[in-house]
């Protein structure tokens, strides 16, 4: 059904709709239109969803449950490397996030904004990118790029203190970037 506007083109309304309006919209409310409705709804649903026991939450997935495990526990989330790059995320995390609380402790030049902002987001991408690998996220390696470049930044300001435990988070550091570096390529 089209409706022509005052310039002469025709709008094609929906076909769902085109029932609708030969009705009085007034009485629209009335209870036999919403059984009408729901009949109709109940029919296309009936149309979309082949199968008796498929259910429109599942989607359009097919396979069986063994297909789906072998999916998510394919080849490149066993793999050593990718197994010591999340250990060596989250070694990172914990290390940057237990050097951050120190840092406040001592105060000083440990405590200077630029250098706490920098093990935070260090401990904050590293989490993230255990996380992206966790789920075998598709963007994972970029992620990984970007957690190399971030760790490699904190490794540098982390060693221009004196301190063993600075010391200690600049390797750990390095030590995470070299792992993210080769899982980003």
């Amino acid at each position: 059904m089209s409706k022509p506007f005052e310039n002469g083109s025709e709008k094609k309304i929906p076909d769902f709709l085109e029932g609708f309006m030969s009705r009085d919209m007034r009485s629209i409310d009335e209870p036999r239109y919403m059984e009408e409705a729901e009949a109709q709804t109940e029919e296309e649903s009936d149309e979309s969803w082949p199968g008796e026991n498929q259910s429109p939450m599942a989607g359009r997935m097919s396979g069986t449950m063994e297909e789906l495990e072998r999916i998510q526990q394919s080849e490149i989330m066993t793999s050593e490397e990718v197994q010591e790059c999340l250990r060596d995320c989250l070694d990172c995390y914990q290390t940057c996030t237990e050097t951050t609380v120190r840092c406040l402790s001592i105060g000083g030049k440990h405590a200077e904004i630029e250098h706490l902002n920098l093990l935070m987001d260090c401990a904050k991408i590293c989490n993230t990118n255990a996380d992206f690998m966790l789920r075998n996220s598709t963007y994972y390696p970029q992620t990984c790029g970007i957690t190399a470049d971030i760790c490699d930044e904190c490794a540098d300001t982390c060693d221009r203190f004196e301190d063993d435990f600075m010391k200690e988070c600049a390797s750990v550091c390095r030590r995470c970037a070299e792992s993210c570096r080769e899982m980003a390529r």
